[in-house]
């Protein structure tokens, strides 16, 4: 969602700000169109916080006990950690209530 909004006002500015140098000549419409480039790249570069593309957690990862429903599939989501690095892995919950009985 936030990768949607920089997008469209990253590509608004840059389009607003080429348009107002061409008919005014103004520098300030540079710096219109220079945010609107940051904010494009500012888009591309914002990766989605979660992907809940795992049918399986990765080796060594632990159930953190955290799960939710993803508000753009509609699925049951577990959240897992590995331990030393602290990074988390977003897996598509299983049938049951615990995760780690692999039901």
């Amino acid at each position: 969602m936030r990768n949607r909004w920089l997008l469209t006002f990253g590509g608004i500015g840059l389009v607003a700000g080429i348009i107002l140098v061409l008919i005014t000549g103004a520098i300030a419409a540079v710096y219109l169109a220079l945010i609107g480039i940051l904010l494009l790249v500012a888009g591309f570069l914002v990766g989605p916080r979660y992907r809940a593309e795992l049918s399986e957690p990765p080796a060594g990862y632990v159930w953190t006990g955290e799960r939710f429903v993803d508000p753009t599939s509609n699925r049951t989501v577990d959240v897992w950690q590995h331990p030393a690095s602290g990074q988390r892995a977003y897996v598509l919950a299983k049938d049951g209530n615990d995760p780690e009985r692999g039901s």
